[in-house]
């Protein structure tokens, strides 16, 4: 939509970010982590349209700001403003930023450094963006007031010096008035919430306010005369040039990135301004530096960066488990109805069962996937960790003797919420990983521990205030460098020679971790082993006790309509539920199963369906059958998980969830079991 084509604002609507409704990507850990740091933000819809901002957005532009045009509320326009960073979105950019004078709600003249990032759907589908206010009025209104206090004083100085020869009287008063006006701009520098330094022309230090002593360490009478040793090597090529071209040139920079030592050895990322400042007869005496330390909002940026990459690749991951999976069911199927037909004593009875095998390790690939995609959850339920870390650490070290494994539990571990199979997975590949980095063998140290984070500390753990189970994982392995360390949870990668990894472990770990609304995090140096930590939110449930389950195949004489858009999965569904003594109608749209439903739905005793299909979905078709049938029993079949989708479907009254690939023996009990409820 252009400019010209923004309809106006007839009906505004929209709502607060803090409330729990269906807001797209936003998470509400990303919108609580926002508020914390006290940056306004607003969600821009396709038509530049507020569908929501947070507390610090409403206190600039007021409650009314919710449903109206963003150029409205902000510029008073009636079309989109000039260097709008949401438009650079929408024309294709990957991100947006200016910077812009205001008037906020009060009638405030403030300055706003905008900043947008685009927001897409799970169809991967631009559907709006982000942008981030943040109110820069102080540090604006602190660098002009600089700026005029020096141009100011320069004058009063240069004027002075000029009547001085005429008179030793006014010369006096002169050197007292400059004298107030050094103090005052002293005063100033002082008060400035940003480090400032003033060179000489040879780089020495001439002055350094206490913003610069409280963010790199040193004080004053360190550095009076002297260079300030605080470049890094990687940064003193750039550091010169830029120097070179303020002092020779009198251009200002502003804005500049670099990275800066503190007195106890920490790099700092900072953004740097600089100018040059002449003595009375015009001539440059120095240079005035304004450093501004980005290190929290630097790393606060890798981790929206982070966020947004893992939540696009999960989502890929969770495509592409979903088509692998019905390919499966084609295979799985074909090969339960043949070995279904043979005699016992059959030659094929071991390449099919092979097969089988064969299938059941993609499978696991497949479940790996899922477990890395958003929301790749199975059956959850209460559980306890300390059972479920000693069972598989010692099952792990009997087959890795040259690992000792010490274990320190806490005695009354808290109950967590947990799919069990995922979390022994979990627990698994962290097994494997400090395995191979202990090549000549090593110790591995397993704690648990009950904590509460409280909500002072939601910044440093990045998940909600409560309690939780700490599980900690360390070895005596050979470590990781920083490079390693950041990449270490992306999928695919891997340190391994190929063919000994696939690099979806410590990916899958991470994924299913998140997807459990815990988190999992990493330290490590180089010769130093490594220490995963992993909290998962504690629950009050208790833990239910094991049901034995039949593994027989069972059989029947009633009639299921079966619905999926993959003609493989017909293919094979519908022998499979004839063998088991069943008849059969197959539907490859929703429509068709709803026109079969209506002409047959006295014979139908039961539906299953497929969730994720062209046109309408499981879950619409769902509904409209129990318009049909109040009483209607269904399956929801799928190669995604259980989570998400289908727990919505199965909270409407569905009577339970068949995931792909299934064999002969799973679909007979599970269709029996819903016949017989």
């Amino acid at each position: 939509m252009t400019k010209k084509e923004i309809a106006p604002n007839d009906q505004p609507f929209g709502m607060s970010l803090n409330k729990k409704l269906k807001r797209g990507p936003i998470s509400e850990t990303f919108t609580d982590l926002i508020d914390v740091m006290d940056i306004a933000v607003w969600e821009l819809d396709m038509q530049y349209r507020v569908v929501a901002c947070n507390q610090k957005a409403k206190k600039i532009y007021g409650e009314t700001a919710i449903g109206n045009y963003c150029y409205k509320v902000a510029a008073k326009r009636d079309a989109v403003c000039d260097q709008c960073p949401a438009e650079k979105i929408y024309i294709g950019h990957q991100s947006g930023r200016s910077q812009h004078k205001r008037t906020d709600i009060s009638g405030n003249t403030i300055y706003i450094d905008h900043i947008a990032t685009p927001i897409i759907d799970s169809q991967g589908t631009l559907s709006g963006v982000l942008v981030l206010i943040i109110d820069i009025t102080k540090q604006k209104l602190m660098e002009n007031e600089i700026i005029q206090h020096r141009d100011k004083l320069e004058e009063i100085i240069q004027e002075r010096t000029g009547k001085l020869k005429e008179s030793r009287k006014h010369y006096r008063k002169l050197y007292a008035r400059s004298k107030r006006e050094e103090e005052l701009y002293r005063s100033l520098l002082e008060s400035s919430a940003d480090a400032i330094v003033i060179y000489d022309m040879d780089g020495s230090a001439l002055f350094v306010n206490s913003s610069f002593t409280q963010t790199f360490g040193w004080q004053f009478k360190e550095l009076k005369g002297a260079r300030i040793p605080f470049v890094p090597e990687s940064e003193k090529e750039i550091t010169l040039h830029t120097i070179q071209q303020v002092i020779h040139s009198g251009k200002q920079i502003r804005r500049f990135n670099t990275r800066r030592l503190t007195k106890d050895g920490r790099i700092l990322d900072v953004e740097i301004s600089a100018s040059r400042y002449n003595d009375h007869k015009g001539k440059p005496a120095g240079m005035l530096v304004v450093l501004r330390d980005n290190t929290h909002a630097k790393a606060l940026e890798i981790q929206l960066r982070q966020s947004q990459k893992m939540e696009a690749i999960g989502t890929l991951a969770g495509g592409v488990a979903h088509d692998f999976n019905n390919i499966l069911m084609g295979i799985q199927g074909r090969a339960s109805l043949l070995m279904s037909e043979l005699d016992p004593g059959s030659n094929h009875l071991e390449h099919l069962a092979g097969i089988e095998a064969y299938v059941k390790s993609a499978t696991d690939l497949t479940r790996q996937l899922l477990g890395f995609a958003r929301g790749g959850k199975y059956q959850v339920q209460a559980a306890n960790l300390n059972q479920i870390i000693e069972t598989s650490a010692r099952m792990f070290g009997r087959t890795r003797k040259e690992i000792r494994i010490h274990m320190d539990f806490e005695p009354e571990l808290w109950n967590v919420e947990i799919d069990k199979q995922q979390i022994e997975q979990v627990l698994l590949n962290l097994y494997v990983n400090s395995w191979q980095a202990m090549p000549g063998g090593g110790d591995f140290y397993l704690r648990t521990k009950n904590i509460e984070i409280q909500e002072d500390c939601m910044n440093n753990f990045r998940v909600n205030p409560g309690r939780y189970v700490k599980v900690e994982l360390a070895d005596t392995g050979v470590g990781m460098d920083p490079g390693i360390l950041q990449k270490v949870f992306d999928p695919f990668f891997t340190t391994k020679e190929r063919g000994r990894g696939t690099g979806l472990g410590l990916a899958s770990a991470y994924g299913i971790v998140k997807n459990h609304n815990g988190l999992i995090t990493v330290h490590s140096e180089k010769g130093k082993g490594a220490t995963f930590n992993i909290y998962l939110p504690a629950t009050t449930d208790k833990i239910a006790p094991d049901t034995h389950r039949t593994t027989r195949t069972l059989t029947g004489e009633e009639t299921v309509l079966i619905l999926d858009d993959e003609q493989m999965v017909l293919d094979v569904a519908k022998p499979m539920l004839e063998k088991l003594g069943y008849k059969v109608y197959v539907a490859a749209s929703g429509e068709q199963a709803i026109s079969i439903y209506q002409r047959h739905r006295k014979d139908i005793h039961l539906v299953i369906l497929d969730m994720i299909m062209p046109g309408m979905t499981g879950g619409q078709v769902y509904d409209r059958l129990r318009q049909i049938n109040p009483k209607i029993k269904a399956l929801l079949s799928s190669g995604y998980s259980i989570n998400g989708q289908a727990t919505e479907i199965l909270s409407r009254g569905c009577n339970g969830f068949l995931q792909k690939p299934f064999g002969i023996g799973e679909l007979s009990r599970k269709v029996r079991s819903t016949l017989d409820e």
